[in-house]
């Protein structure tokens, strides 16, 4: 644009320069002529600092006093195209065009417009106008090429392409634009003619290599793919695009086997860039969540795994992608020992010191949780996870006092909702157990506010209402939703039972906690609640029958030796 633009100013100003005849100068006109220049270097200096509307002021001033000048013409249209005005750019581009219809960059720049503006089929009549003058002109001829395709004529487009090729032998860009007409065409055998030229003409080009071995892969000729991969290969063999284009082979063909011997070669390269391991690992292990059922792979998936453990020990990303696999095949062991090495590598790792925590209290390892935990917490602050499992193993702990500060600090960290919610029911939780009960209703309201799917909320919260004996109605409500959502849970369906007991549905109170029982995880306190409804039924005998079997399950219910 702005060489078009550079070429109708100097050609203005040729036009517009005063002259001399016969010694004699015309002083109105030149006047006029000058002011004309001015408003037109004015408006070539506005739209080149894109303040257009700015230089159409400026043009249109020149315009008005030389109308029919090409260059002035030009540049208004140009200025027009430039802010999506189509009709007024064809209008004086086309003044231009005819004054001028030798010259090229008038008639391209209509081609231009009718492009822009989606009337391709225009634009090539323009671009054919040039062609007429300048036939052997390699832009225009691309430009036209790229015009037929853009209306579908792909045929017509690769002529044009061959006719460059014969004025300017192969070129890349050329063969690379027909191996793509030619797969749009479905022309298979002339596209992979095309490809083998580009190859050709750039044999050391790895992308190249890739292009030719992908459409050999789409075509089904898996062989011819993997030979040119493997040259790729040679020519680099720290590319990690093509091992993976490699592995889709292997994967085709069920070769897991090789699949995962190429990776761990490539693994135990110190000379490969750990990043590009990093991406190796996670396409074989994102296979092998695709493939569940291949033992082969699944076999490879922990050889490649263990390799970039080993191989890159002072790499924090590749111990982490090492943990997720060990805890997504139920490992804690050695999912610890490479968080622990993340954590040794960066101490401020925030989401391994969650996992770390995470794993330690699934694993029942309460003490463990709360030695670290002010390490933990300073070397990564504000991390729910670290706050909320801290916080639990004070619990389990049965230090519920120092359980509900962190779980308070955990509920100001940042989270998701759905974690949000749960950190707050177990608040509720610990605080019923302090006797806080204002401050575990405002617990729970907040959790199920969070999530109103926690049906572990649900249920706790609706089990303690019972207990107290208030808002009985949406205690049974809440736990029902629980019910719904895990509807074979033992202390669910008790909770269910006991809000009927104290509504005094005793028979309804009796099926649910049955249903418990029949569960085969009950709890003595599942037991004591079908010796309390047997009782308020008058069936002394079965009340005794169940409260000895809750004292069975649970010596320490002393109570229950007077009940019976």
């Amino acid at each position: 644009m702005r060489s078009g633009l550079l070429h109708s100013f100097w050609l203005t100003a040729l036009l517009l320069m005063p002259f001399v005849l016969f010694a004699q100068t015309i002083q109105d006109h030149s006047t006029v002529k000058a002011r004309a220049m001015e408003y037109f270097v004015d408006g070539i200096n506005h739209f080149e600092n894109q303040e257009f509307e700015l230089a159409l002021d400026k043009l249109t001033a020149a315009h008005l006093i030389f109308s029919d000048d090409a260059g002035i013409n030009y540049a208004l249209s140009d200025v027009y195209l430039a802010i999506g005005d189509f009709s007024n750019a064809a209008y004086y581009g086309q003044i231009a065009a005819e004054s001028e219809p030798e010259n090229k960059w008038y008639q391209l720049h209509m081609a231009d417009i009718y492009r822009a503006s989606g009337r391709n089929e225009i634009a090539v009549q323009y671009l054919l106008a040039v062609l007429e003058h300048h036939p052997r002109d390699l832009d225009v001829l691309f430009t036209l090429a790229e015009s037929y395709i853009e209306f579908g004529e792909l045929e017509k487009s690769n002529e044009v392409l061959d006719q460059i090729l014969e004025y300017r032998g192969s070129l890349f860009e050329v063969h690379l634009r027909k191996f793509q007409n030619y797969n749009a065409l479905g022309n298979d055998e002339s596209a992979l003619a095309e490809l083998e030229k580009l190859r050709d003409l750039n044999p050391g080009n790895i992308t190249t290599l890739h292009m030719i071995s992908q459409y050999y892969i789409e075509l089904g000729d898996l062989e011819a793919a993997e030979q040119i991969l493997l040259e790729a290969l040679e020519r680099n063999s720290e590319d990690p695009q093509t091992l993976i284009l490699l592995a889709e082979i292997f994967i085709a063909n069920n070769d897991w086997d090789k699949l995962g011997d190429t990776f761990v070669m490539m693994i135990e390269d110190p000379l490969i860039n750990p990043a590009q391991k990093m991406e190796l690992v996670r396409f074989v292990y994102m296979q092998h969540q695709n493939h569940p059922d291949e033992p082969v792979l699944a076999e490879q998936t922990r050889k490649v795994v263990h390799a970039l453990r080993e191989n890159e020990q002072d790499f924090g990303p590749a111990q982490l992608i090492a943990a997720d696999y060990f805890m997504q095949q139920n490992e804690p062991e050695p999912a610890l020992e490479s968080l622990e090495r993340a954590i040794e590598v960066q101490p401020d790792n925030s989401d391994a010191w969650g996992q770390r925590m995470q794993i330690l209290f699934t694993l029942g390892r309460y003490e463990e949780v709360i030695r670290l935990s002010e390490k933990a917490n300073d070397s990564a602050p504000d991390n729910a996870f670290i706050l909320f499992f801290t916080g639990v193993s004070y619990m389990f702990s049965n230090q519920n006092e120092i359980a509900e500060k962190w779980l308070i600090e955990a509920t100001m960290a940042p989270a998701r909702r759905n974690f949000r919610s749960i950190i707050y029911g177990t608040l509720g939780d610990i605080r019923y157990d302090l006797d806080k009960w204002e401050d575990a209703v405002a617990a729970y309201e907040n959790s199920i506010r969070l999530d109103s799917n926690n049906h572990t909320a649900l249920n706790n919260y609706a089990y303690y209402l019972s207990l107290r004996e208030e808002r009985l109605d949406e205690a049974l409500e809440m736990a029902e939703r629980a019910v719904t959502m895990v509807p074979n849970n033992a202390a669910y369906l008790d909770t269910i039972g006991w809000v009927h007991y104290k509504l005094g549905n005793l028979e309804a109170a009796k099926m649910y906690i049955q249903k418990s029982i029949d569960t085969g995880e009950a709890s003595a306190t599942v037991f004591e609640h079908m010796g309390d409804v047997y009782k308020a039924l008058g069936d002394h005998d079965n009340a005794r029958k169940w409260w000895v079997k809750a004292l069975d399950r649970d010596p320490d219910r002393e109570h229950l030796i007077e009940k019976i």
